[in-house]
């Protein structure tokens, strides 16, 4: 059940519209988790997708941490921690048939990640043309894009791709 989370200066809520213009057909997931809810918007509106909805908060809640579920889910969608992506990407992907992030584009660029996009090279990118505003004060200087990576039933069309609000 969605919760009311408190901003403790480093909450990033994920604007609707961002997840809302995905171009996904959502009646291809009967289960999901949202393990970075934070407010619980995502997972409302995967429930109104009649999808079936777990989550915690990774960053406040260690008893509803990530990294202690141990179970499965059709899809895992997320904005998680920029700093615990990674760690993300490795815990989520046996787990799941369709792991979806909303991560930096620089998430992209680096030397320490290589291994890691060498091993889990996404499936597509959903690169947003407006930089959201995760704190309704404005926007930061970097640009964002959905990271999708499908283990199974391969039905978003891989490639880049835009989506605009």
């Amino acid at each position: 059940m969605p919760f009311d989370a408190k901003n403790f200066g480093d909450s990033y809520y994920t604007p609707e519209w961002c997840y809302e213009s995905l171009p996904i057909d959502w009646t291809k997931y009967k289960t999901a988790y949202d393990p970075s809810m934070g407010d619980g918007r995502m997972f409302l509106f995967l429930e109104e997708q009649g999808i079936s909805v777990d989550g915690g908060d990774t960053i406040y809640d260690d008893n509803e941490s990530f990294f202690n579920w141990d179970d499965k889910a059709d899809l895992i969608i997320t904005n998680p921690p920029f700093s615990k992506a990674a760690d993300f990407i490795k815990y989520a992907m046996p787990r799941c048939k369709t792991l979806i992030l909303l991560l930096r584009l620089n998430f992209l660029a680096s030397q320490k990640r290589y291994p890691l996009f060498k091993e889990h090279k996404p499936d597509a990118l959903f690169v947003l043309s407006k930089r959201p505003s995760f704190n309704g004060k404005g926007t930061d200087n970097a640009d964002y894009a959905w990271f999708v990576w499908q283990n199974e039933d391969k039905h978003i069309e891989s490639g880049i791709h835009h989506i605009n609000p």
